[in-house]
């Protein structure tokens, strides 16, 4: 049994009652909360689940399989790339799975939930993996790591900005609350607040104590993932693969965002209704927006997973939804903190991640009902554009 955060107890019995449960139950406080609720929930429903150990003893990636009737295709929903932001999408996942069982429906296309991508960072409110490494800056080919490794390291700006965020040293109080504050806006007059976020996002990938830092070589997730895929659905055409992967943190409290590549702007705008499509990895970009200053990510999910199914890279269509959280600078101070914590201040390190946490998993009642609601919406939209695609 878990305490949820509003002191309800809940148990895998509530989740085998063909009855929905408040949305602050779908909701979790620590990851091993979330995976439990995650594994009830695909218990119930029948389905398939697969576990994966990134890291021992008990870092898992679980991937629940329902089968679907009998359309050829696949939706797959992932969540926690991003460590710390997987509470959000944890909760969608549980939810929608528990809702397919209280409701006895049957989805047409096979439905794949990937839950905690990140355990380890979800475990430890990083946004980071245990090597400190972006997950969603590391997926990528072996050629593409030839691309990154051999680029100026100030392609985007990371070297300007590298005295603010690389860690150096233990966060004491007065850089928390002063010293960054001071540095930053020195930085921010010189080089500008879009600088700053190109520079982040872009990554580096030779700064091992940075934030954002891509890594050196494939992760432990993304090979036991892929190997996963390879396994059990190699022979899936791309054109007929959509996926969604939930993310926080950008933009306005609660809101989210649909973010995909240039090629797939039309299918998004058209299949998912109501939603704000933004484009990624294009100039042009309205100045501060979710979307603005990814001209040069590489090893993003779409990328990597793209290629893992019977057709070409373009031939998949995923897309990212982000929910803000808080103002950017805060964000960002968040992980400069907690980052310096991580590799200073270690033994301190649970003080330290509640400013992850806090940034990333805004444990409010209209948050999550926020959360909840446009993720499950975006979901059923996902589910109809997949059928589409399944039978062109």
């Amino acid at each position: 049994m878990v305490l949820s955060q509003a002191g309800m107890l809940r148990s895998q019995e509530d989740f085998a009652r063909k009855d929905p449960l408040p949305v602050d139950a779908y909701f979790s406080e620590t990851y091993w909360e979330a995976r439990d609720k995650f594994r009830w929930a695909a218990n119930v429903v029948g389905a398939e689940v697969t576990t994966l150990t990134v890291k021992d003893p008990d870092y898992t990636i679980d991937i629940a399989v329902v089968q679907g009737g009998g359309a050829k295709g696949l939706l797959v929903h992932s969540s926690g790339v991003h460590g710390c932001e997987g509470y959000a999408g944890s909760a969608i996942q549980t939810s929608i799975l528990h809702d397919m069982y209280c409701t006895g429906s049957k989805p047409e296309v096979t439905c794949v939930f990937v839950h905690a991508v990140n355990p380890y960072g979800m475990a430890h409110f990083r946004r980071f993996n245990e090597n400190n490494v972006d997950l969603n800056r590391n997926a990528l080919s072996p050629t593409e790591w030839q691309e990154v490794l051999a680029r100026d390291p100030n392609l985007a700006g990371y070297e300007d900005f590298t005295d603010l965020l690389v860690a150096s040293a233990k966060p004491t109080p007065w850089f928390v609350y002063v010293g960054f504050w001071l540095r930053a806006a020195c930085l921010l007059l010189r080089y500008g607040s879009t600088s700053l976020k190109r520079a982040m996002v872009s990554a580096t990938y030779s700064k091992p104590a940075g934030i954002f830092f891509g890594g050196v070589e494939l992760q432990p997730s993304h090979r036991l993932l892929a190997d996963f895929f390879k396994r059990k659905f190699a022979g899936v055409k791309g054109r007929s693969v959509t996926w969604v992967d939930v993310h926080t943190g950008l933009g306005p409290k609660g809101v989210d965002v649909l973010m995909c590549v240039p090629s797939d702007r039309e299918t998004a705008k058209q299949c998912f209704c109501g939603a704000d499509v933004q484009c990624i990895g294009e100039g042009g970009q309205i100045a501060g927006s979710q979307a603005d200053g990814y001209e040069h990510v590489r090893g993003t999910m779409k990328t990597f997973y793209g290629q893992l199914f019977d057709g070409s890279e373009g031939d998949s269509f995923i897309m990212t939804q982000e929910f803000g959280t808080k103002p950017g600078v805060f964000v960002a101070w968040s992980m400069i903190v907690e980052n310096r914590g991580f590799h200073y201040d270690f033994e301190n390190h649970v003080y330290w991640s509640k400013f992850t946490r806090d940034a990333f998993y805004i444990r409010e009642p209209s948050w999550k009902a926020s959360v909840m609601k446009r993720g499950k919406i975006v979901f059923q939209q996902q589910a109809s554009l997949g059928l589409q695609r399944a039978n062109p």
